[in-house]
């Protein structure tokens, strides 16, 4: 199998209709830029439909996203080639993916459609009309026809839109932003078991106090009073005493008033 060069190249556009509409410019290094068609879907969309681009309108592939482009030029592979398509470097440097196949089968004819993913961490910008997908034509050695159900492709199929329109996309961005969620989540929920624990903490250092505080009152005053029963205790002896001590003293004066006056 051989690649078709420059010149075989120019020849074989230039004399029939493989692909329409061709220009002399877009032919590089053996191979013909194709460019971004007025068709595109997007996973982020919202609704998630099939956009129809104006002439240099933008689109905007965010990261960790697919998206689903449609060539502007219609290709026809001849019956006795191949061809193989790929996305220019300086659009997959910046990590823009191709993952829908890398070659076009013999006869096929429609425009072409490239299923990409953005696997860089960056937005990546494309304009309708602007030159991104190359392909090459190689001679096979027996001619072969297209029997795919792509053939005569003029628009973005359903099937892949389906496809990539169920549920939400559990792309590495959408994960991040979901874990960064929960940190902030447990986060909050870290501060207010804090809180929470910290005023359990707070109740039983109160109670604790507090009942020793009440034991002690207690312990308190169950000494005073048992030094108040004793103080009456002694004051009731001393007062028996007195009583008495002055009886006796009565009894004496009585005595010495008897003995003066006989």
């Amino acid at each position: 199998m051989a690649f078709v060069g420059n010149k075989k190249l120019i020849k074989i556009l230039e004399a029939t209709d493989v692909i329409v509409p061709y220009k002399e410019a877009n032919i590089k290094n053996a191979a013909y830029e194709l460019s971004l068609g007025n068709q595109v879907f997007q996973t982020d969309s919202k609704p998630r439909t099939v956009k129809t681009l104006s002439k240099d309108e933008k689109i905007y592939i965010s990261p960790g996203q697919f998206a689903l482009l449609l060539t502007e030029e219609t290709v026809k592979v001849p019956q006795d080639k191949i061809a193989f398509i790929s996305i220019k470097a300086g659009i997959k440097f910046k990590g823009l993916v191709n993952v829908s196949g890398f070659h076009v089968d013999p006869g096929f004819e429609g425009k072409l459609l490239f299923s990409v993913y953005n696997a860089g961490p960056a937005v990546i910008i494309l304009s309708s009309g602007e030159k991104y997908f190359p392909i090459w034509f190689a001679d096979i050695s027996k001619t072969d026809d297209y029997k795919g159900k792509h053939e005569h492709q003029e628009k973005i199929p359903n099937e892949p839109v389906e496809a990539l329109s169920q549920n939400e996309l559990a792309s590495p961005n959408v994960l991040s932003s979901r874990i960064d969620t929960l940190k902030d989540h447990l986060t909050k929920i870290e501060w207010v078991g804090l809180a929470i624990l910290t005023l359990v903490i707070g109740i039983n250092v109160k109670f604790w106090t507090d009942h020793n505080n009440m034991e002690k009152a207690v312990e308190f005053g169950y000494n005073n009073k048992a030094i108040e029963i004793s103080s009456d205790s002694m004051y009731k002896k001393m007062e028996s005493k007195i009583i008495d001590l002055n009886v006796k003293i009565d009894s004496l004066n009585k005595t010495i008033k008897r003995l003066k006056n006989p």
